[in-house]
């Protein structure tokens, strides 16, 4: 067996430990002779110094320190949670996280003392300096003292400010980790009925979007106490200064109070709002990549895209009115401090004071140094407040849900089996029983068959017997280990060998005998990669019998006491199954002296069971041996056909080879794309909603508010600069509040426009990305996971609308404020001038540092959660078969690697922003001390009231420097998430979608006639052909039953007539009607096709919209419709009837119900061909003869080619084909071909003669 070891980056970004390099952070903090490492972030330059050089990859990020470390942070949230969970029946998220990081919040929140001591000593320093000035009998030395006491103030101050929001940054994310890694482990913990009130969306949701609240809001959670605190003592300083009217400003800042509790109340609602709306699309978005060939086939591209946009329009409108309070909230930034200036030198003037430049520049620098923490920390932090209430409230909802109960349990008889007494069980604790008086007796070792129609509760019973239903009375005793196979195969993404382990040791020789009873070895022979082939989430590179018989091998591989198997034989040919059969659940088996229970419509294996159950209508009808059952006679017969029987099955096992179409994988890496983001890309996010006039008025009204904003200030100094009964004239005041009002107008309205700009873009985006994806071949499907998918449908998507907008717009509103201080200061004191020669530079060569790393290990960070989403999402597709399997322990540690992956790459981003921030501040601190200087040096030659607004600019310009820069540098890094998404926009569509050659009459095709000329098909140019030299014709109304082994050929068939592959992968015609398909449209082609899938397919809609989605077709149709598969009594018992909405993969309904659902809708198609792919592999024996009915009665004018696994539905057929190895072998009627004795139809046709005898014996009781 060949053993490759793969590369597989998207799978696992992770590495062991021991190959790592140590977390140099560690390293640093280790020792205090090494504080400089700490403070100034040198511990990052061996990292720095390799992004300068080449790409970063996932090798040369640093190990994580153990307190970043997921288990770590798991096992710390949850000694906290497990306190909780024993004293209290409702878990309050809140509470969990206030409890488990109060001592870091603490230690944190510690740092704001002596930094708003330093914020504080600033324009007392200041205010020494200008009465300096303005006294030229004061000594030259103290203003120079002032003016080096500034400058060291502000370096001071830096290293709080870097160190403060690296820490609460750091513990922010040890939050989401926490969280995250909590809600993956609960999920695995809970009860399949529990987790079904949830959608996949939802579920999706709280790991993607919701713990990340909690990482935002603690950045800012301090600022509740501490802007108010700030506020408070400077209100004492300014007092001090100018008395009574420091009340007049203080009532503007008080009226924020009441405004952001209002608007946190309205952000709330609308944040409901969002995340109801986002749920449901991404919900529907993750059912359609699910289904999406069967999206194509029935050509449904139009209807989900429609469906998912009016989604999006209702999304946008919350968005939108969360982010126009994010608008204001930005605005009041902007011109807070000047409206603040405006009421409090306004009752100044009314007052009658006079005020000196030294009083008026010291207020106003007071105000300056409480603008970011009121007017950016504070309301932040109730903005972020209200999105973690709600996401509190979402989490606190999942964790609450009912626990699964374990049924692994030791019988206190020693009994080993299943003993079910007098049991009722639900799946839902508010509704009735869905199983009801179920007793069963399961001795060790025995053989136990299931039977029953469909919807009877047969895979109830199993989930009964697992612990996923709700046990309501009675008793249920499960003893021994549990090895289950569900009805519908899961498979993870991973190796071929792994998901058969499943994290079980490698044994070779088990290993191979598991593969030979499973008929997997002649498979493996004919991958590229043998077992190390990597297969797609769900294993999208397998065909349907490959998926079951992979799972079923899985459970044998497992040293279990019982074995619970969901129909797996329904999935593979007769021929198979009986292989299968003998080799996997007789007492002649691998699992000889093992418990075994089988659900199963294959009747004709009934003799062989120990003990047969009927089940309908939940209850158990009849139970027995087959003796009891059934009469002496049949058994013998069927023993006696059975024996006959060619018992060397391995051979009749053909592999298709068209289904492994890479060398060892069809699952590609994601990409990570180098260098900046496309400047294309900016221009279409701001130009798709209202062109380059739209760009243009923005920037004006952009360039508009900062010059009032300035002049604002500018006419300040002017009117300090008077004295006495000049500056009591009161055009000084309306001038100065014209430009005040002014300003607060423009910067409303920008704000305003900038984000509704900006989020009609991204709605763009989404528009274009959803169109790239639906539109895309299949071959995107096959080699993208659905988790890779969803991390930018869903993630990336939420960048774009809210972190994106808030992040760019300050970007912008601060460079502007920058280039407004320069100048303001550039006027008063040209001299700026030069040092800016100096610092410009500097801070290039620093961005282009910062951004080379930023941007890597962004893009990092960005495919590395991907894997994490796909593992979740997977999660929850297999729960039932993780836990039954037990392996809940391993799959939350690969969980937990998966997270650790992408907190290193996500880690070193933050550090390096904080190193790019620090070296950004030192500059504006050398900045500062310079012009503090020179303005003692120049006091005589330049005006003071000018050096005094200058200084109080400069002041200001370094929070705003580097504020502004570092929010460009977020903002071209969220812009990656534009990137990707846009990337999907331009993904190939399927060539000739709407192009054709020619066109076809309206009413094409009229007959139905198919011929297939030297056709042949590969899957890709480079691969062998599938279909080999094809010909044949089918003449109108004619029904075709196309059969052949695993592998033969026959699904390539519908993949040729449904224009799956490119035209370059096909040689020769395919006509319907005359037509050669190639020269007509994909849209014309797939509208004209009908047909009804093995896995029947329905979307959370309602169940008209699953019938109709295009609104085609009357009320009375479709009542027509569902009467006609015998589903019209149902449906109108139920409330809402036709309204009546579907549950997620239409869980309110059996498989059986759901296949009669796409029956009917097929019946409502007007189509002259119908194709049907297995349509009764997993229905019962009374279902099939219902659809066998249907289809010959309802569809006697069509064409129908169908895929078959039995010969009793092919059997009346007008001609049958037998594939083999992509090759038609015999073509004829069903008597020609059996009167040649051909052996595969001679032994499918043994096998249906068995089953129906069977059948006619118990057909009162079953039938």
């Amino acid at each position: 067996m060949n053993n490759h070891n793969s590369s597989r980056k998207d799978l696992s970004m992770s590495i062991s430990t021991n190959q790592r390099k140590p977390c140099r952070l560690d390293w640093a903090e280790s020792s205090c002779l090494r504080w400089i490492y700490v403070v100034f972030w040198w511990w990052l330059n061996p990292i720095l110094k390799i992004s300068s050089q080449r790409q970063l990859t996932d090798d040369d990020l640093f190990d994580l320190s153990s307190n970043d470390d997921c288990s770590c942070l798991l096992n710390k949230l949850e000694i906290v949670w497990n306190k909780y969970e024993n004293r209290y029946q409702q878990i309050n998220t809140w509470k969990i996280i206030a409890k488990t990081f109060w001592k870091d919040t603490l230690q944190t929140g510690l740092i704001l003392f002596p930094y708003f001591l330093a914020k504080v000593a600033q324009p007392l320093l200041l205010k020494g300096i200008i009465n300096n000035i303005n006294d030229s009998n004061v000594p030259s030395y103290v203003s120079y003292l002032y003016a080096i006491g500034l400058g060291l103030v502000k370096t001071f101050l830096v290293l709080l400010h870097h160190q403060f929001f690296f820490r609460t940054t750091r513990i922010g994310m040890q939050i989401r980790i926490s969280l995250a890694a909590l809600i993956y482990k609960r999920l695995l913990s809970l009860s399949t009925n529990a987790i079904q009130t949830m959608t996949t969306g939802q579920l999706v949701n709280l790991i993607s979007n919701d713990v990340s609240k909690f990482e935002i809001l603690y950045v800012y959670i301090h600022f509740f106490w501490a802007g108010p605190l700030l506020a408070l003592v400077v209100f004492g300083f300014i007092w001090n200064e100018i008395g009574i009217p420091t009340l007049f400003g203080y009532t503007i800042l008080l009226l924020q109070i009441p405004l952001q509790s209002y608007f946190s109340k309205k952000f709330r609602l609308y944040r409901k709002n969002t995340i109801q709306w986002t749920d449901e699309r991404v919900k529907l978005t993750n059912e359609m990549l699910t289904a999406s060939q069967m999206v194509k086939m029935y050509r449904w591209e139009e209807a989900l895209e429609n469906t998912i946009i009016n989604i999006r329009k209702k999304e946008f409108q919350s968005i939108r009115k969360a982010n126009r309070i994010r608008a204001i909230n930005m605005a009041i930034h902007f011109f807070s401090s000047s409206l603040v200036s405006l009421t409090t030198f306004a009752g100044s003037w009314l007052m009658g004071q006079t005020l000196s430049n030294a009083n008026i520049f010291t207020v106003l620098s007071f105000f300056g140094i409480m603008r970011d923490p009121l007017t950016i920390g504070f309301p932040y932090a109730i903005e972020t407040l209200s999105e973690c209430a709600v996401a509190s409230e979402r989490i606190n909802q999942f964790i609450n849900l009912s626990k699964q109960v374990s049924v692994h349990e030791q019988s206190k008889d020693g009994h080993r089996g299943i003993r079910i007494n007098k049991a009722s069980f639900t799946w839902n604790s508010c509704q009735i029983s869905q199983l009801i008086d179920i007793n069963l007796n399961v001795n060790p070792g025995s053989f136990v068959g299931i039977i029953g129609p469909i919807g009877s509760g047969k895979s109830s019973l199993l989930a009964a017997i697992l612990g996923e239903m709700s046990l309501v009375k009675g008793q249920r005793n499960v003893n021994g280990k549990i090895a289950y196979v569900s009805q519908t195969p899961w498979i993870f993404a991973g190796t071929i060998r792994e998901n058969i382990l499943f994290h079980q040791q490698y044994n070779k020789d088990k290993y191979e005998r598991v593969l030979k009873a499973c008929c997997l070895l002649s498979d493996l022979q004919t991958f590229p990669a043998s077992d190390a082939t990597i297969l797609g989430e769900k294993g999208i590179n397998l065909s349907g019998g490959q998926k079951t018989r992979l799972s079923l091998a899985r459970a044998l591989y497992i040293d279990a006491d019982i074995y619970l198997f969901d129909d797996p034989l329904a999935a593979v040919d007769s021929i198979v199954a009986r292989a299968i059969f003998e080799q996997c659940f007789s007492h002649n088996s691998i699992l000889i002296g093992k418990t075994r229970v089988l659900v199963t419509h294959q009747i004709q294996f009934l003799s062989e069971f120990d003990h047969c159950i009927l089940l309908d209508h939940g209850q158990i009808e009849k139970q027995g041996s087959f003796n009891e059952f059934f009469n002496i006679d049949t058994i013998k017969q069927t023993h006696q056909k059975q024996n006959d029987l060619n018992t060397n099955h391995e051979n009749h096992i053909a592999i298709d080879r068209s289904s492994i179409v890479d060398k060892n994988s069809i699952v590609k890496e994601e990409i990570s794309l180098n260098g900046t983001v496309n400047g294309y890309v900016w221009l279409k996010l701001l130009t798709s909603s209202y062109g380059w006039m739209g760009l243009i008025f923005l920037i004006i009204f952009m360039l508009l508010g900062q010059s009032l904003y300035d002049a604002t200030n500018k006419w300040l100094s002017v009117w300090s600069s008077t004295s006495g009964d000049e500056q009591r004239k009161i055009h000084y005041l309306y001038i100065y509040l014209g430009l005040a009002i002014s300003t607060c107008i423009i910067a409303l309205f920008r704000a305003d426009a900038f984000f509704h700009i900006v989020l009609r873009g991204a709605s763009v985006f989404h528009e274009n990305m959803l169109k790239g994806v639906l539109y895309s071949s299949m071959r995107f499907y096959e080699s993208n996971p659905v988790g890779r998918i969803l991390n930018r449908i869903s993630k990336d998507q939420q960048v774009l609308d809210e972190l994106l907008p808030v992040a760019f717009f300050d970007a912008i509103q601060s460079l502007f404020m920058v280039l407004g201080s320069i100048v303001i200061i550039a006027t008063a004191n040209p001299w700026i001038l030069l040092i800016l020669l100096i610092i410009i530079p500097t801070f290039v060569w620093l961005r282009r540092i910062y951004l080379r790393i930023s941007r890597e290990v962004k893009r990092l960070d960005s495919i590395t959660r991907s894997p994490i989403y796909a593992l979740f999402s997977s999660s929850l597709n297999g729960l039932m078969t993780i836990r039954a399997f037990q392996v809940e322990e391993h799959f939350l540690h690969s969980f937990m690697d998966q997270i650790n992956a992408n907190t290193r790459a996500l880690f070193i981003f933050i550090c390096s922003s904080r190193w790019f921030a620090l070296r950004l501040d030192l500059l504006t601190c050398f900045l500062t001390f310079f012009i503090a200087i020179l303005s003692v040096i120049l006091r005589k030659s330049i005006d003071p009231s000018s050096l005094a607004l200058g200084l109080v600019y400069v002041i200001n310009l370094s929070e705003l420097f580097q504020w502004g820069v570092r929010q460009s540098a977020e903002t071209e890094n969220f812009m990656i998430s534009a990137e990707r998404i846009n990337e999907y926009s331009y993904l190939p569509p399927e060539s000739g979608f709407y192009e054709e050659e020619i066109e076809p009459p309206l009413n094409w095709p009229t007959k139905g006639n198919i011929e297939l000329k030297d056709f042949q098909l590969r899957y890709r140019p480079e691969l062998e052909p599938v279909l080999k030299d094809i010909n044949l014709k089918i003449e109108s109304r004619h029904r075709i039953g196309i059969i052949g082994r695993t592998g033969a050929g026959k699904s390539s068939i519908f993949q040729a007539l449904f224009r799956f592959t490119d035209k370059s992968t096909i040689h020769g015609q395919l006509f319907i009607d005359d037509i050669d398909i190639n020269r007509i449209s994909l849209n014309t082609l797939r509208s004209k096709l009908n047909i009804i899938p093995q896995s029947p397919v329905l979307f959370s809609n309602t169940l008209r919209y699953n019938l109709d989605p295009f609104h085609r077709y009357t009320d009375q149709q479709l009542w027509d419709a569902l009467e006609a598969v015998q589903l019209k009594t149902k449906i109108e018992n139920l409330k809402d009837q036709l309204n009546t909405q579907v549950a997620e993969y239409g869980n309110n309904f059996s498989m059986g119900e759901c296949q009669l659902l796409c029956i009917a809708r097929a019946l409502l198609k007007p189509s002259k061909i119908l194709l049907i792919d297995e349509a009764t592999a997993h229905v019962d024996t009374k279902t099939d003869q219902l659809i066998q009915q249907i289809l010959r009665v309802k569809f006697q004018n069509h064409t129908i080619l169908t895929i078959a696994h039995r010969l009793n539905t092919i059997i009346d057929n007008d001609r049958i084909v037998i594939m083999n190895n992509g090759i038609i072998t015999h073509y004829g009627t069903p008597h020609e071909l059996l009167t040649k004795n051909n052996e595969l139809l001679m032994k499918m046709n043994d096998d249906d003669e068995d089953k129906e005898e069977e059948e006619e014996e118990e057909s009162d009781t079953y039938l």
